[in-house]
């Protein structure tokens, strides 16, 4: 069983119950010598012994509830799992093994057993179009050549110079490359990762299973694909003049995936654990099997070509240790339920008091056993998925809101599945995935509580604002005011909403302006022309009329 500590420091917050028990005994004390004095308890004797036993089972459950905090938020946690994780798109980290055993001539056509898994790897680069694709080195370590691009030029290139000489360390760690391979993944990343390991199977650490044991724990699946002849060759090692035997250990590879996948499954008692198999090279089928793996993984259909589709939204399985404070904050709540019992509960209270709290303590007792365990659970499941969304850890916050969403609808708890639908939508819209999170909008009941309508309708209007569609955002923030209309960002993005709306429908009518308003300017241009015209020749009319008569007279 794995047990694991996320904040081991805050343990030492437990350090706080000594001063707090000193602080109240010593309090207790100074209390009792005081009634003593007072004489006020001559009158029944057991009457101290019983403020006693109050008084200490008050302090004792309250410290006891502080322990439970504490180990709630050093977060606590044993046991494995798969856990649902929404992923988009594809990356693959191709890890070479390029150890001198690489180096036998053993391949299609006499070549070396490196040339043949370039050369093998670079068909597949043709079949996985829209894939982030990274290149490890791994020798005596790891070393990434290519981060993730989805450049193929630049992996092409470095595949037509792969050597043994490429690094100076000694031996061969398939393990090291697989490790490096999981750390050349963004972390948080939202794409689909996978690892391609091309070796012969030849290691001299024994580090392989570790590292495939990390990789399904993160839910990376793995093809490890084996080149060469079972048959032995003989290879110069790093010196030069050592000669060594060598051949493709398929059986021992294949012994080490079993091992892997038996403790794998011990751990979490779960089939869904990624997928983990070896292919040999020279098997017909073998890149099918390999693109076939993919697609399995990413959930994309295969063209006409052969080539994966465009990606799309998948869900993937980690294993993670799983949370338990949860059962830490029940029991807090039991805990400082029952001091406050025993701190109100005195003895000295009248009879119809003393009922009434005892009426209390009987209605809190049936609350408790009236909620479900599992439905308990899933409440905290949905707080935690708020927690981690608050602190903008979406992965984690989806993962938390897709399990509670699952069980809720396996046992048809339809309350509690429509606020994990919600707190699953508002995730998606904060990852500006618009499409998944109205979809996910969409199956929420329109009987589900106000606050839930209200933020549907709220957050559908801002994702048709994003999409342009102003017309559409004003109906749905107009439909969210009828359920809240105090809500002073709904009247804003309204407003907002129309104003876009209008500007947008003027622009529309300024792109398709009517001729005639450009003929009105056209002939009331003409008509000024014409009038100065008009006027010209007036004034040269009069001027000749003039002319005229003056000539007459002179004449």
């Amino acid at each position: 069983m794995n047990f694991f500590i996320e904040k081991p420091k805050v343990l030492y917050l437990l350090l706080l119950l000594i001063p707090y028990g000193w602080y109240m005994f010593s309090r207790f004390a100074r209390i009792v010598k005081n009634l003593g004095r007072q004489k006020a308890l001559v009158k029944d004797e057991n009457l101290l012994s019983k403020y006693k036993v109050n008084f200490s089972l008050r302090t004792v459950f309250r410290m006891l509830a502080w322990v439970m905090i504490v180990l709630a938020y050093a977060g606590l946690s044993w046991g494995t799992n798969f856990i649902p994780v929404q992923k988009n798109g594809r990356a693959v980290s191709m890890v070479f093994d390029i150890s001198y055993s690489m180096e036998a001539k053993d391949g299609p056509g006499e070549i070396t057993r490196l040339q043949a898994a370039a050369a093998y790897a670079g068909r597949l680069l043709d079949n996985i179009p829209n894939t982030s694709v990274s290149v490890v080195l791994a020798k005596g370590d790891g070393v990434v050549a290519v981060p993730l691009t989805e450049d193929t030029e630049s992996v092409r290139s470095i595949l037509t110079v792969l050597s043994p000489t490429m690094m100076t360390s000694q031996g061969s760690s398939l393990g090291k490359g697989i490790e490096t391979a999981i750390t050349s993944f963004p972390p948080q990343s939202a794409q689909s990762d996978y690892i391609w390991l091309f070796t012969d199977g030849e290691e001299t650490d024994s580090a392989l299973q570790l590292a495939l044991t990390q990789a399904a724990k993160y839910g990376i699946p793995v093809a490890i694909i084996g080149f060469g002849s079972e048959r032995e060759s003989t290879v110069l090692a790093g010196d030069g003049s050592t000669k060594v035997k060598t051949a493709l250990r398929a059986a021992s590879i294949q012994e080490t995936i079993e091992a892997v996948k038996k403790r794998t499954f011990s751990q979490s008692g779960s089939i869904l654990m990624p997928d983990l198999f070896y292919v040999d090279a020279s098997e017909v089928g073998s890149a099918n099997k390999l693109l076939s793996s993919l697609l399995k993984k990413s959930g994309n259909p295969i063209t006409s070509s052969g080539d994966l589709a465009n990606e799309e939204t998948s869900t993937v399985y980690e294993l993670q240790t799983v949370d338990r404070h949860n059962i830490f904050l029940i029991f807090a709540v039991v805990f400082i339920a029952i001091s406050f019992i025993f701190g109100e509960l005195q003895i000295t209270l009248p009879k119809r008091k003393k009922l009434e709290a005892e009426a209390a303590l009987a209605i809190f007792s049936i609350f408790l056993t009236g909620c479900s365990a599992q439905r308990i659970k899933d409440g905290s499941k949905i707080l935690e998925g708020r927690l981690n969304w608050n602190r903008k850890d979406y992965q984690e916050a989806v993962a938390d809101f897709m399990d509670v969403e699952q069980n809720a609808g396996d046992r048809g708890d339809l309350e509690i599945q429509q606020y994990a639908l919600y707190g699953l939508a508002t995730t998606y819209l904060m990852q500006n995935e618009n499409s998944s999170a109205q979809a996910r909008y969409e199956q929420i009941n329109p009987d589900a509580p106000d606050e839930i309508r209200f933020s549907v309708l709220y957050n559908s209007g801002i994702i048709e604002h994003r999409n342009g569609n102003y017309s559409a955002a004003a109906e749905f923030f107009k439909q969210a005011l009828l359920i809240k209309s105090s809500d002073v960002d709904a009247k804003i993005n309204l407003e907002l909403s129309l104003k876009e709306a209008t500007a947008h429908a003027n622009a529309q009518e300024a792109q398709l302006t009517p001729i005639s308003e450009n003929t009105d300017e056209i002939s009331t241009m003409e008509n000024a022309m014409y009038t100065t015209i008009r006027e010209n020749e007036q004034q040269q009319w009069k001027n000749r009329q003039q002319e005229s008569e003056s000539s007459g007279l002179d004449y």
